[in-house]
C-alpha cells in the first residue's frame, strides 16, 4: 500500500475507537446543523489532547495508519459506542435526535434511533474537527472512521418520511458522498465506515439496491476507501447470537462494492473466512481483523503471524492490510495497546519472511 509516498508492507491499524485517556469524559459534540463546533473552548482542548494521547499510543505500539480513537465516543459508560449510530446522522439535516431503542435480533441495545423525518441532506462538515485533531497529531497516515455505512444506518432508523429502505439508505448514501468528499478536500489519507453485512444478510437477501446505495456513497471521493465488514458488538459482547463465520455468504458478492478495500472480522471465528478468499479480486486490497475485541486475553504473537501468512496463501501480501476486528473502546487501555502490540509485532515476524 501507499502511504504518503512510500510503499508499506502489510500496512498495519485499528478499525477506528480506543479507550479514553481518565481525564476525557462526556459528550465533546453538540447535536444539530446550527451547533458550534465545540460546546466551550476547555472542551475543545480536552479532546484535542485526548486525541493525540492516543495517535501517540498507536504511533508507539507501530501502527502505520492511526486514527483519532473515536474520542468524542462515551465509552466511560454503558453507552459506549452511542455516537457510532449518532453522530453524523444527528448533524444531517432531516433527522431528529430520538426514536425508537436499537434492536438487532434479540439483542435490545440501550441506544436510541435517530428519527427521519424529512430529506435527509448535508449541510455543514461534520467530521472537520475530528479530522483536525488527528492530523494535527502526527505525521502518520490518518484514517476517519465515519461510523456505520448508509445501509445499516438506513436499517437503525426510525424512518417517518421516506417509508421504502432503498429511499431511506439512498438518502443516507448522498449525504455521506458529501461528507467524504469534503474529508478528501481537508487532506485525511483514508474514510472507513462499517456495514455489518453478516446482520443484514441475516435480515435481508442481497440484492443490487444495496450495492448502488454503498458506491454511491464512495462515487467520486478521491481518498482511499474502506468498507469495514464486521459482525457486530456493544459493550464487547455480540451483537446477535453468533451464526459462525459468513465471508462465503458475504464474497464474492462483496466484490462489486467500489472501495479500495474490503475489511473483514476474521479473528472472532479463528480466521474460518480464510477459504472465501480464494477469487479475491485483483483491485481490491484485503482488511483482516487479527485482534479480537470480544476477549480481553491477548492473542498470541506467533497465532496472530500464523494468520496472516494463511491470508498471504490466498491473496497476495502487497493487497493485505492488518486491523483489528472491530472497535477496540471496550477495552482498558493497556489491553488495547497490548493488542495493538501483538498485531505488530505478528506484522514484523512475516514482513521480514518477505523481505529477507
Amino acid at each position: 500500500m501507499q502511504l504518503r509516498g512510500r510503499d508499506v508492507l502489510l500496512p498495519t491499524t485499528q478499525v477506528g475507537s480506543y479507550p479514553r485517556p481518565i481525564y476525557m469524559q462526556g459528550r465533546v459534540f453538540e447535536v444539530g446543523t446550527e451547533a458550534q463546533e465545540f460546546p466551550s473552548y476547555r472542551t475543545r482542548e480536552l479532546y484535542r489532547a485526548a486525541v493525540a494521547a492516543v495517535v501517540r499510543d498507536q504511533e508507539r505500539v507501530g501502527l502505520d495508519i492511526v486514527t483519532d480513537g473515536g474520542q468524542h465516543y462515551e465509552n466511560e459508560t454503558d453507552y459506549e459506542l452511542s455516537e457510532l449510530f449518532h453522530y453524523l446522522p444527528n448533524r444531517l439535516d432531516g433527522i431528529r435526535p430520538y426514536g425508537d431503542r436499537i434492536q438487532v435480533g434479540v439483542y435490545d441495545m440501550p441506544i436510541y434511533k435517530p428519527t427521519v423525518v424529512s430529506e435527509i441532506g448535508w449541510v455543514r462538515p461534520v467530521f472537520k474537527p475530528v479530522a483536525e485533531a488527528a492530523m494535527d497529531a502526527t505525521d502518520h497516515a490518518v484514517k476517519i472512521n465515519v461510523g456505520l455505512g448508509p445501509l445499516t444506518m438506513a436499517l437503525l432508523s426510525t424512518d417517518k418520511h421516506y417509508n421504502d429502505l432503498p429511499a431511506l439508505a439512498m438518502g443516507y448514501a448522498r449525504a455521506y458522498n458529501a461528507e467524504f468528499k469534503d474529508l478528501a478536500a481537508r487532506g485525511v489519507d483514508q474514510i472507513q465506515f462499517a456495514e455489518a453485512y453478516p446482520i443484514v444478510f441475516a435480515l435481508l437477501d442481497p440484492a443490487d439496491w444495496m450495492l448502488e446505495v454503498i458506491n454511491t456513497a464512495l462515487d467520486g471521493v478521491d481518498l482511499y476507501k474502506v468498507v469495514h465488514m464486521c459482525y457486530g458488538h456493544e459493550e464487547g459482547q455480540n451483537a446477535v447470537p453468533d451464526s459462525g463465520a459468513m465471508g462465503s455468504k458475504i464474497f464474492p458478492w462483496a466484490f462489486d462494492i467500489n472501495a479500495d478495500q474490503l475489511q473483514l472480522e476474521m479473528a472472532s471465528h479463528n480466521f474460518e473466512d480464510t477459504k472465501a478468499l480464494a477469487a479475491w479480486p485483483a483491485d481490491k486490497d484485503l482488511g483482516i481483523g487479527a485482534g479480537k475485541v470480544k476477549n480481553l486475553n491477548l492473542e498470541p504473537v506467533g497465532q496472530i503471524a500464523d494468520w496472516i501468512r494463511s491470508t498471504i496463501a490466498m491473496v497476495p501480501p502487497e493487497k493485505v492490510c492488518i486491523s483489528t476486528d472491530c472497535s477496540i473502546a471496550s477495552l482498558r487501555r493497556i489491553v488495547a495497546q497490548k493488542k495493538l502490540g501483538a498485531m505488530c509485532a505478528a506484522r514484523d515476524i512475516v514482513r521480514k519472511e518477505l523481505t529477507g
